[in-house]
């Protein structure tokens, strides 16, 4: 039997099922925080229109778990399918992007799924993406970002594709004000943004951490309206806090 954990949070619940079975049991994923090389892929336990065309990222940031759970940046054969998950596509040799693309232009929407690197989104890039109908969606982590994303969401809409989501790291090296600063800044550019809650690369339990600054209450107030701007969005987040209806959503 395999057990695929995404999540460290999630690996006594893993090890309690896998108590249940007589035989041998292995569990592997990126819940296990180490380099696996297995005969199946993880992926397919939790979305079978998804793949990996590329593994690990140069980049090595200091929240991210990537360079420990996948090693060094390669590219690696693939299947096709509609929804790419690669850390770093961007990193890829052209040669590479070009193939990938060439594999999957019989789907009818092909979703680059993480965010992809903003400094390496060139012209080229662009225009071999823009052979796609596709979403395409960008990280932006840190103030010193700002630039390099906005550079590259004007580059897309012109070459690429208009249907573009923002990624944007809130809890991690920063205040509140500071978060919410740079998720209306990606308002300001016509785009919902994706708030993404940091989590401790050893997390035990799902949402545990509370950086220095913030609250509980706070992280889940920012949380619940930046992620529910298609109905909240009318409502500006102070109004939000103050009528209570932040209250509400924090629950």
């Amino acid at each position: 039997m395999f057990l695929s954990v995404p999540f460290t949070w999630l690996m006594e619940e893993a090890k309690a099922e896998a108590s249940k079975w007589k035989g041998k049991v292995r569990i592997g994923g990126p819940g296990v925080m180490k380099p696996t090389e297995c005969e199946f892929e993880p992926i397919l336990f939790h979305n079978p229109c998804a793949a990996f065309t590329t593994r690990g990222c140069p980049n090595k940031c200091s929240f991210c778990a990537v360079p420990k759970l996948e090693g060094e940046f390669r590219e690696v054969d693939f299947r096709p399918a509609p929804v790419i998950c690669d850390n770093n596509f961007l990193e890829a040799s052209i040669s590479h992007i070009k193939r990938v693309v060439d594999s999957v232009k019989k789907f009818s929407l092909v979703d680059f799924n993480q965010g992809l690197d903003a400094k390496r989104f060139t012209k080229q890039k662009a225009d071999i993406l823009g052979k796609l109908k596709c979403k395409v969606r960008f990280a932006f982590d840190s103030w010193n970002k700002e630039s390099a994303v906005k550079d590259a969401i004007d580059l897309c809409r012109e070459r690429t594709t208009k249907d573009i989501g923002v990624y944007c790291l809130i809890g991690y090296n920063d205040t509140p004000e500071e978060a919410r600063e740079r998720l209306e800044l990606i308002r300001s550019w016509g785009i919902r943004p994706n708030p993404m809650r940091y989590q401790p690369l050893d997390a035990e339990v799902k949402n545990g951490f509370v950086a220095e600054g913030w609250d509980e209450r706070e992280l889940k107030k920012t949380m619940r309206y930046y992620s529910r701007l298609v109905w909240l969005g009318h409502i500006p987040f102070k109004d939000f806090q103050e009528t209570g209806q932040g209250e509400l959503f924090a629950i």
